[in-house]
This record gives C-alpha cells, structure tokens and sequence, in this order.
C-alpha cells in the first residue's frame, strides 16, 4: 500500500490491495516489469485515484527497474541521467568539492526542490557548498545520495512549485521516494566497475529483504555498499610549463546505506508504521599542491613541497514512526513524528600551518557540523459526495512543526591559530579550521496549518485549491496559496494549468556558516585566500551586508496532454517561475577597501570576502517535453521508446544594489546564474525485451553553457562550452528467474566536455569546468550480477 504525503491511502496501479501484501513472486515480478505509460501517484494531489497522465501538475514517476538500468551507484545519478528537467553539475576535486551535491530541478537551486521520504519532509545536509565556480554556490541541499536505491519501489517527481501543499523550499518542486514493501523474498547485486583510462576502480554491494509482520504487514530491510578508487584527470602541466602533480579528479571513498520500511495492521481501520535510513561516507579528497617554493611550505618538514588532502565523513539518518486510520464515514488521519540527522567531520592531513614552522602538525580537524531537524504533522483527508458532481469532493487539511537546530564545531587549536611566525598564512595551508567565533549553535521552529479541496466536476474539467499558512520562530508568518484546473477535451487531449507562490526561509546553514578557503584562483591563476563570513557579521555588514529576508516566489505552468492510443503519451509544459530576493552568495568582494575593512576585523591575511545575501530578483522560463511509446513486437519481444526535452534560461531582472558600492553580484556570478548550466537538455531512451535478454539504451545531448571572468576587463577569456552527447547502455541476460547477468556502460564512446581555459580555472592542474554535467573522466564500464531469492 502507498501512502500519499497526506496519509491518504492509495492501491498501486500492478501491486496488490493492503489486505493482500505483495507475495514473493509478485515482489519479484514487480522489479522486472516493463514500465506502464500512466501510474498512480501519490505527489501532487490529496486525491487517491490520479495518475501521472491525469494529474493537473505534470509529475515523472520513474520505477526501480529504470533506476538500476542506469549503472548508477547512487540516486542522484541515476535520476539526473534519467530525467531532462534534472541538471546535476559534476564538480570535482575542489576543497569541498566532495560535498553533498543537490539535484537542480528547472534550472534552481538544489534547495529550491524539496523533497520527501514516502510522503514525509526530509532533512537537509550539514553542509553549504562553498565550493567556488560552482553555479549553486550557498546551497544547502537534501543529500539524496544517502538513499539506497536497493530500497526504492519508485520516485515521483513533481515539476511544479507546491509551497502551498507541502510547505517550504518546494519551489521548482518536489521529489517523493517510495521505499519498497515487502513481506517475502529478496535479491542481492553486485557491481564491478572501471574508467576507460583505468582508474577508478569501483565494486559495489547491495539488496533487500522483505519479511511479513502481523496483521497484513510487511518489514523491508535494504542496503547498498560502495568503494572506489580515485580518479586522476589534472592537467599536469600549467602556465609556463612548470610542472606540477595537482591530481585533479574525483575522491577515493567508501560508502554505505540502510534502509527500513515496516508497517503493521491493528485492525481494518488502523495502522502503525515505521522507516528508517542510516549511512556513512568517507572520502579522501586532493587539493591544490604546496609547492616547495611556496613561502607556506614549511621545507623543514616537507623539502620537497606537499599535496593536502581532505578526509570527509558523513553521517546521515532518519527515523519516522507513525499510525493512520482510515474509516469511511470520518475520513482519513496520518499522525507522524520524524527526526533527521547529518553529521560532518573534516579532517586534513599532508599539509601545514606555516606560522608554526618546523613544529606545526600535519594532520587537523578541521570542523565538525551538524544539522537536525524533527517533524510532527496531523493529516487528514476525506471525499464528500456533491451534489454539482457525480464525483466526490476531497477535502483535506493538517497542521505541522519543525524544529530545527544547525551546529558548527571549531576545528584544532593549530589549525586556526598564529604559532608566532609572521610573514606567513595562519591556519592551515587549504584548511584552515573553524575558529571558537565561526563556532556556534543556531535554532528555530515553524508551525504551519494547510487545506486543500480537490474534485473532478465534471467528467471533463477539474478544479483544485491549496492553501498554507506558516510561522517561522525568525522570519515570521507567510502564506502561500496554490490553483490548479484541467480540462480533457476528449479522452486524448487534455489542458492543464497551475498558478501558485512560494516563501523560502533562509537554510540555517545559510545563516551561521563561516569559513576560510582558498578554492578560488584570481585570472593569474595565483591562489585568493577568501573569507566566507556570515550576512551578521561585522565585516560583512561593513562591506554591505544586510540582513537576510526569506525568498518570495510566484510560478506559472500550462501543458497539454496527448494520448493518441493507449501505449503512447506526449505531455509538454510551460512554465514561469519569478523569485524576489534570491539568496546567493556574493561574488568575491575584493580590492583595496575591501582589504582595509578585513584587517580592521582581523581579517589581513584574507583578499576576498564572501557572504549569503538576497542578492537579485530573476525569472526562470522553461519548456519540458516528454513523450512515450511502448510497442509490442509479438514474437520479437516487446519494446518501450522514450524521449524527454527541456530547456530552461533564468535570468536576472534586478540586482540589488549594495549601500557601499561593492560589487556584490560580480560578472562571474551572473554567468553562473544565467549560463552555468546546459541551455538546454535532451534525453532518448529505448528498452527491448526479448526472452532472457533485456537491452536498455540512451543518448543524451547536454546544451551549451557558458563560464565568465569575474570582471569585464577579462571578458577574453570568456568561455563557452560546446554540446555534447554521452551513450549509456545496459545489456541484460536472465539465466533463469533467481539470476541475471547484466554488462554496461556510462558514457559509451568516451565523450569527454571541453578543455578548461587556463585563465578561468579556480584549481591548478584543473583540466575541465567545475559546471560540466558530464563526469569528465569520460567511459565507465561495469558488470552486474543479480540473485532473487
């Protein structure tokens, strides 16, 4: 049984009825189904009988066969190479840029998406990206990566704001993942992989078990392990032909992931149910070298120069535990209580801080964050008969907290600290510690109450109205509304159109986090120590900073949608999406003023300071195409054909002006905002059926995008990226129904993005763009081997 996000209970369209629980053969065939062309969802809507090709807000629902025919590891990947409206920038190697990497949905931000555990708020990660010539820069994203996809029966995705439904951060949309239920059988898989280059080497584990538990009910245990080696793609030689050893790719890491889902009947009306996830991953990561003419090199302990690295470990959990009851004649409840976790320890090591020359240590902690949050929510939805309507009014309602607490923990004493040599930087050279003053503890809570009336008036024409009012302990009250209508035409041709507003609160992560890093080079290519200082600080305020307001958006969507047989769809949408007051963080604020005011705060050492501001107002139009057929062959097996188009272009209607004159918003972050990623994106997709054999294929075409120099002076050096198109094939071979062999690739033909002009490069050695949606490391091959049981 599905649950959708307001405790309705829905049937899935090929699963059986609660009170018949999936048996080990309908479990096992569920996984090797061909996908249906309309399914029903759960997102969206408080209804309990629409699907993603009636549904008035367009929604992708993509199932766990087609996840796991990607040959991707982890669900980030896997959805980013699936969907169009996905955009999911592979940066490598940066200080940081192993961090967390949010998903962006119509072009936003990763944190502009929210997202959703069978129906229930997820916790964002510990971390900001602060990773520099990253076009998401200050975002605090969900880390979907902690999901095994072992545990998922499907993801719905809604491309359509839903701030007014489900709360906050739901601005380009919403991602809602369906663990598996289960009350038998299981499967295993195993995964060996390699780059064509021969590095990178990567073998994986993972599976589920279901169990059957009283009263109907189901436990379901998943997990996924995973260890890889690191890549090396740097550009060995820079400007002037000196060569280097940068190792610029991406980190060596071991990962795991856990995953729970169980629900238990007490009776006929009533349910109590639990899930869980739990995961661990830990990277080693490389950063720029000390070379040992560097005046930071402390040559008494390294005479030959170093390379720092970064070790990351994450820690991320959830527990939701809960209990609905469903009688006819009062409707609905879903009471549910959920508590989320993410733990991040930084570690460096191979490095120094040279004010304490020959006695400074060479390993540190760097700082640990935590981020927590706890959500209580009371759902409830009922259907009324009307008398304008032979079908029922659903009406739905609910009230919700959240509390929220953020932490940083300061790092090692010497990794911050000056040991008394001058002259040279303080704080470890690439990893400067967090300070007992970027140290501290951050809290708020939010009370929301919503409604929503949904109904079918006529056979032809639907109506549907949301509505939210939410308190926020720090921003205030805001209140958001959502109107959504369909009209079929015939039973082939639908119209359908949404308009809703959103408000966005500052992430508390966005508030408090405060840092030193030295990822970002200036057009010399010479690296800029910079200072990320929070909107409240001293500095930041004496540089222009102001207090940070919640971002307030409006959005637009018309589609239309055609079913000219029963095995084929073509939907495409339209959108509009206005947002006031952006949260950003600044481009780096630099030059001689900026510099008296950092050494007034005790700041000398830094040349650019950086902090969250709600820097512009911009409009984001966009277009999603998405069309499916599936063929039946007859004795040639059967054939699903799939193609999805979007293309999306964000643009800049006001930069707010800063009241000292800084240049805020600086030429390389407009770039990133407007250009940084793929104007627009093209996804064809086939999967043949024949006998034991199943053939997955498909071919993706990423647009141009563009990468700008920081200042108009440098507008040479400007960099536009061509398009490119990237191969992946699975081929499948089902020995007998427990085991299956399956060979593939990512990348087939090797396609590899643009070089990195020299002069744009925020790392040395940096051989291609921190925005390429691509792996730049070109050709992973892979075999998989499957067991049911």
């Amino acid at each position: 049984m599905q649950v959708s996000p307001d405790g309705a209970f829905i049937i899935k369209e090929g699963a059986p009825a609660a009170s018949a629980p999936a048996s080990k053969a309908s479990a096992q065939a569920s996984d090797a189904a061909a996908p249906t062309l309309d399914r029903v969802v759960a997102i969206g809507t408080r209804r309990n009988d629409a699907t993603a090709l009636t549904s008035a807000a367009p929604v992708d629902v993509i199932n766990s066969q087609e996840l796991v025919q990607t040959g991707a590891t982890s669900l980030n990947q896997a959805l980013f190479q699936l969907l169009p409206s996905f955009n999911f920038p592979q940066n490598q190697s940066a200080t940081r840029g192993q961090n967390p990497k949010g998903a962006s949905l119509r072009g936003l931000s990763p944190d502009q998406t929210l997202v959703l555990i069978n129906g229930k708020r997820r916790h964002t990660s510990a971390v900001v990206n602060i990773s520099g010539g990253v076009p998401f820069i200050g975002a605090q994203p969900v880390d979907l990566d902690m999901i095994p996809i072992s545990a998922i029966d499907h993801v719905e995705v809604l491309r359509d704001g839903a701030s007014a439904q489900y709360g906050s951060d739901a601005v380009a949309g919403v991602v809602n993942i369906v663990l598996k239920e289960r009350d038998s059988g299981g499967q295993l898989n195993t995964q060996l992989g390699q780059y064509a280059q021969g590095d990178g080497f990567s073998k994986s584990a993972d599976g589920w078990y279901g169990l059957g538990l009283p009263g109907d009910g189901f436990l379901t245990l998943s997990f996924n392990g995973l260890n890889n080696k690191p890549t090396d793609i740097g550009d060995k030689y820079e400007a002037g032909g000196q060569l280097q050893d940068p190792r610029w790719g991406g980190a060596g890491r071991d990962k795991y992931n856990l995953a729970a889902n169980a629900e238990i009947g007490l009776n006929d009306q009533w349910r109590l149910y639990s899930f869980a996830t739990f995961g661990q991953d830990k990277s080693v990561n490389n950063t720029p070298p000390l070379l040992a003419s560097n005046p930071n090199n402390v040559a008494a302990i390294y005479p030959n120069g170093t390379i720092p690295k970064y070790r990351y470990r994450y820690e991320d959990g959830a527990l939701t535990v809960g209990s609905r009851y469903e009688d006819e004649s009062i409707g609905r409840f879903d009471l549910s209580a959920t508590y989320g976790r993410d733990k991040h320890d930084e570690l460096a090591f191979n490095t120094v801080n040279p004010s304490y020359g020959a006695n400074s240590p060479t390993k540190f902690d760097v700082a640990t964050l935590v981020n927590e949050q706890t959500n209580l929510t009371l759902d409830y939805a009922k259907d009324l008969d009307v008398a304008w309507s032979s079908h029922p009014l659903t009406v739905s309602a609910g009230v919700a907290y959240r509390d929220e607490q953020y932490r940083l923990e300061e790092g090692d004493y010497s990794s911050y600290s000056f040991g008394g040599i001058d002259g040279v930087q303080v704080g470890a050279v690439q990893a400067s510690g967090l300070t007992p003053d970027d140290a501290g503890t951050y809290k708020r809570h939010v009370g929301g109450v919503y409604f929503g009336l949904e109904n079918q008036v006529t056979d032809q024409f639907q109506l549907g109205l949301a509505g939210r009012s939410e308190h926020y302990s720090d921003f205030g009250s805001a209140t958001t509304g959502k109107l959504s209508a369909r009209y079929d035409f015939t039973p082939q041709v639908g119209l359908r159109a949404t308009v809703n507003n959103a408000y966005r609160a500052p992430t508390l992560g966005q508030i408090g986090t405060s840092w030193t890093t030295t990822t970002n080079v200036d057009v010399n290519g010479n690296p800029v120590l910079t200072r990320m200082l929070p909107a409240d600080h001293p500095a930041a305020r004496a540089l222009g900073a102001q207090p940070l307001k919640p971002e307030k958006s409006t959005n637009y969507s018309l589609g239309l949608v055609l079913r000219p047989t029963e095995q084929a769809s073509l939907t495409i949408d339209a959108y509009q999406i206005s947002i006031r007051d952006r949260l950003l963080y600044s481009g780096g604020i630099s030059g001689p003023d900026a510099e008296r005011i950092l050494s007034e705060a005790g700041f000398g050492q830094y040349t650019w300071a950086q902090f969250m501001t709600n820097a512009a107002d911009t409009r984001t139009r966009g277009v999603d195409i998405v069309g499916k057929y599936n063929l039946d062959l007859q004795r040639y097996g059967a054939l699903s054909l799939s193609a999805g188009y979007t293309k999306a272009r964000t643009t800049i209607e006001k930069i707010h002006s800063n009241p000292f004159g800084f240049d805020v918003l600086t030429r390389e972050a407009q770039g990133f905002l407007e250009h940084g990623y793929p104007e627009d994106k093209l996804v064809l997709g086939a999967i043949h059926r024949y006998g034991p054999w199943t053939v997955a294929l498909s071919q993706t075409r990423y647009g141009e995008y563009r990468k700008y120099a920081a200042s108009a002076a440098n507008a040479q050096y400007d960099q536009t990226f061509a398009a490119q198109w990237i191969t992946d094939l699975d081929v499948n071979y089902a020995f007998n129904r427990q085991l299956r062999l399956s060979v593939g690739a990512n990348n087939l033909f090797d396609s590899k993005p643009d070089d990195f002009n020299s002069r744009l490069r925020q790392t040395p050695g940096q051989q291609y763009s921190y925005l390429s949606p691509a792996a730049p490391e070109g050709a992973f091959y892979y075999t998989k081997l499957t067991y049911d049981f």
